[in-house]
């Protein structure tokens, strides 16, 4: 959309900068004199990456020369060393990196502002310039890190920011702001997006000075609530915009979707679309820039913008690679009923890392809002068959978790009988062929597998 959409000179008219030469006509031609579509399919990625629409003329000019007449969206956010175990990821993105890929792959000239040592400089542009991202760093001691044992899992900083926090002011006409580690950025812009992506009370946007004639936060619905001082959300959101004065406010709800409040419409929901694998790391980056492209660059309403984020995150959960495919495929949005589930939980817990693994399980689906209905031990047999019957009633989808075959063909045959949902998480593949011959849902990934208890169809 970033390269498709007219400009405000779009009309036959050139501009100062951009004079048109001798049969030119107002159709448009790319620099460089071939006369073309400026349709972003029919542009090759190489041509996206080093040519951006001038907002004057709406002529296509080459970065490399003209940057001065280019949209630039501008990033203020963190770069970070991520790490995650299992399955197993090394990258250097953080929210700062990975929103700028984003927005990047979409053909819109960026710079990023981030925290990093000045040794590291050459790693970061080696990082990020071979895509076309302008990278400008300011002081820090050392470059953090983030370590995860699953997408799900509370991640490790490593090693702990030691220096005290700085504040960098940053202009620009449209600006996309993370919360850091490092310190914050001090925001004047005539549009702004701003994700805190704290895990406290989130900071308001003008606590350091930031100002901006419109104004639109993403948050999710726990940061709200710590924001507005209360639990309930309809009363928190357009509480959290009068102390904010924000035009727009996007409250993500996980494998629910999100909701929008734009302005004094009436709030709108935006479905999440399921997919077979979710890698969680980084999907909050991938919302938050894809809203801020579409709602800054394009000039589309909130409700929309914040659709097609949730689209490009479905995207990058399923495949995390960059860039993003630039054509949105096809998908089915979730089920009104996504989300909130009661899930009856079955696993044993003989050892340490059953144990652990159950304990990852509640606390992952209570961070999606699911309410667990756990399955006492006594419960179950050693094969992993039931004694006492579970209540129908009190759950909608049941999550199970075996080490084998043999136990996984006794849990689910006693699972089938209550007609409900059922997930399997196994490391076994044995155990995962087991769940698909009984047609249970199966996953390797437990943060997939966790994901799929709110979005399989009751």
């Amino acid at each position: 959309r970033g390269l498709a959409r007219r400009a405000p000179g779009q009309d036959g008219r050139a501009c100062s900068r951009h004079p048109r030469r001798s049969g030119d006509t107002k159709s448009g031609r790319l620099a460089g004199g071939n006369s073309r579509s400026r349709n972003a399919d029919t542009v090759s990625g190489e041509r996206r990456r080093i040519q951006g629409l001038c907002r004057s003329c709406g002529w296509w000019q080459d970065r490399r020369h003209c940057r001065s007449g280019l949209a630039a969206l501008l990033i203020g956010g963190g770069v970070y060393a991520e790490v995650c175990i299992t399955p197993a990821r090394t990258a250097l993105y953080g929210s700062g990196g990975r929103a700028a890929m984003v927005v990047a792959g979409l053909g819109t000239e960026v710079v990023l502002h981030a925290f990093q040592p000045k040794e590291l400089l050459e790693d970061l542009e080696a990082n990020f310039n071979p895509f076309g991202i302008s990278v400008v760093t300011h002081p820090s001691l050392q470059r953090l890190g983030f370590e995860y044992l699953h997408p799900l899992a509370r991640p490790r900083v490593v090693p702990l920011p030691t220096a005290p926090p700085i504040t960098v002011p940053i202009e620009g006409e449209a600006v996309l702001r993370f919360g850091c580690l490092e310190g914050d950025f001090r925001v004047t812009a005539a549009r702004a997006v701003y994700d805190p992506q704290s895990g406290a009370r989130p900071e308001p946007f003008n606590a350091n000075g930031s100002t901006a004639s419109r104004l639109a936060m993403i948050l999710n619905a726990n940061e709200l609530r710590r924001m507005a001082e209360t639990d309930d959300l309809g009363i928190a959101a357009p509480r959290a915009m009068g102390l904010e004065a924000m035009s727009v406010l996007v409250v993500k709800d996980g494998a629910a979707g999100a909701y929008v409040f734009d302005g004094y419409r009436s709030p709108q929901h935006v479905p999440a679309y399921p997919t077979d694998a979710v890698y969680k790391i980084g999907s909050g980056d991938v919302f938050s820039a894809a809203f801020a492209h579409a709602w800054m660059s394009d000039g589309i309403d909130a409700a929309s913008a914040a659709e097609l984020a949730s689209r490009r995150t479905a995207q990058y959960v399923e495949t995390p690679v960059f860039p993003l495919p630039f054509k949105l495929s096809p998908k089915l949005a979730a089920r009104g009923d996504a989300g909130g589930r009661r899930v009856l939980l079955i696993s044993e817990e003989r050892t340490a890392s059953q144990r652990w693994v159950r304990e990852e399980a509640i606390r992952g689906l209570q961070d999606l809002g699911a309410t667990v209905v756990p399955l006492v031990q006594s419960a179950a047999h050693d094969d992993g068959s039931m004694t006492e019957p579970a209540d129908p009633t009190s759950f909608d989808v049941m999550l199970v978790h075996v080490d084998d075959a043999g136990t996984a063909r006794a849990v689910l045959n006693s699972a089938v009988i209550y007609g409900k949902p059922v997930v399997v998480f196994a490391d076994d593949p044995a155990g995962l062929a087991v769940a698909g011959k009984l047609g249970a849902s199966g996953s390797s990934d437990l943060c997939s597998a966790l994901y799929r208890t709110q979005w399989v169809p009751l």
